[in-house]
């Protein structure tokens, strides 16, 4: 069963987000002619977030991370493009460097902070 969003954390973001769907599929080279696809199956969404917070609720997100979630597990987050419908399953995706959040200063007391979320079967 997958954890539940932190309480106290806006899950709209604000900044914007986009998503990115597609399908596992092989293409093979023809010796002559276009080459031939087949498709293997279906590939997760991603979903790349940007949000507006303040610190303190960055300080949630970032406890959030490192106790509950120990960086691997599932979670419920509410789609931003289905916010009437019950919310995905959906696990952060580091980056190749292993970062699985960025957290930018924006005034006093607030910050961006950005992740890309794998939306779960």
């Amino acid at each position: 069963m997958a954890i539940p969003w932190p309480p106290g954390v806006p899950q709209i973001p604000q900044k914007g987000f986009t998503e990115s769907g597609g399908a596992l599929i092989i293409r093979s080279p023809m010796d002559a002619g276009p080459a031939k696809e087949r498709r293997r199956g279906r590939s997760p969404n991603t979903m790349q977030v940007s949000f507006i917070w303040t610190d303190a609720q960055t300080q949630t997100f970032e406890n959030f991370v490192e106790t509950t979630l120990r960086g691997t597990k599932r979670f419920t987050f509410i789609h931003p493009r289905k916010p009437t419908e019950p919310a995905v399953e959906v696990r952060l995706v580091p980056s190749g460097t292993g970062t699985l959040y960025n957290i930018a200063y924006l005034a006093p007391g607030y910050t961006t902070t950005s992740f890309q979320l794998e939306i779960l079967p």
